[in-house]
C-alpha cells in the first residue's frame, strides 16, 4: 500500500495534466513529482484498482505502464469508459 503522501503527490500531478495537451503518463508523473519511477508505478497501480484514476493501458515496460491519465470524479463521465478501468488480466 503506497503512503497517503505518494498518493496525494501523484494525484496532484493528475490534476494538473489530465486534460493538458501533455499526455498524462508515467514519466511526466515520475518528472514532476520527484518519485522514484517503482513508487509512481506503486501508486498508480494501487488507484488504478481502486477505481480512483482510469487510464489507457500501453506498453512502455511499467508495470502497470499507463497513458492519458485522468481522475476518476462523482461529477464528471468517464472519458474511456470501460476501456478506461482495470481488468485484472491487463496489469503484470
Amino acid at each position: 500500500m503506497p503512503s497517503s503522501d505518494d498518493v496525494k503527490d501523484v494525484l496532484v500531478v493528475i490534476g494538473l495534466h489530465e486534460d493538458s495537451d501533455q499526455d498524462c503518463n508515467n514519466q511526466l508523473i515520475d518528472e514532476e513529482t520527484g518519485l522514484d519511477p517503482a513508487t509512481v508505478d506503486a501508486v498508480l497501480d494501487h488507484l488504478w484498482r481502486t477505481d480512483r484514476i482510469e487510464a489507457i493501458l500501453g506498453s512502455g515496460g511499467r508495470s502497470p505502464s499507463l497513458e492519458k491519465i485522468r481522475r476518476v470524479l462523482a461529477d464528471r463521465e468517464r472519458l474511456w469508459g470501460d476501456e478506461g478501468r482495470y481488468e485484472a488480466n491487463q496489469s503484470a
